[in-house]
């Protein structure tokens, strides 16, 4: 296991997560509708899981495999990763952008949306879904 590429994903994860509840919210915010919790969770769930699938086909592709998420130890230590690299970008971030520090309660949220997304977006973008299906369906036949 190689601890540095999947510290280095779940970095990754974490910027894809932060950027894509920004979108979420951006959406929100056009679209107008009273319920912000449904569009904002539902747009940034989807962008999170494809731009992280989009980040792990590139990394992929660059390296030859070489930085591509190995084994499942990888993957949760990349997962872990970016729960603890969310806070830490995120209040610095919210700081500069709003004036003050966060609340608990937004990290909070950050975390909520984090843990079923994440993994998510980590099992596509590594083919553990597709993989996992194929060897269902070959050892069913």
């Amino acid at each position: 296991m190689r601890i540095g590429r999947a510290i280095l994903h779940g970095f990754a994860l974490a910027v894809f997560t932060l950027v894509a509840m920004t979108a979420g919210f951006a959406v929100y915010s056009m679209v107008g509708l009273r319920n912000q919790i449904a569009v904002q969770v539902l747009t940034a769930g989807v962008v999170c899981v494809v731009g992280f699938a989009v980040w792990g086909f590139v990394v992929h592709r660059l390296s030859r495999g070489r930085f591509s998420i190995a084994d499942l130890k990888e993957l949760g230590v990349a997962y872990a990763a970016a729960l603890l690299w969310a806070p830490v970008l995120f209040v610095p971030v919210h700081y500069i952008t709003q004036g003050y520090l966060t609340g608990f309660g937004n990290i909070l949220s950050t975390w909520l949306f984090q843990v079923p997304f994440n993994l998510l977006a980590l099992m596509v973008a590594n083919g553990r879904l597709l993989e996992d299906a194929a060897a269902d369906t070959r050892s069913d036949g």
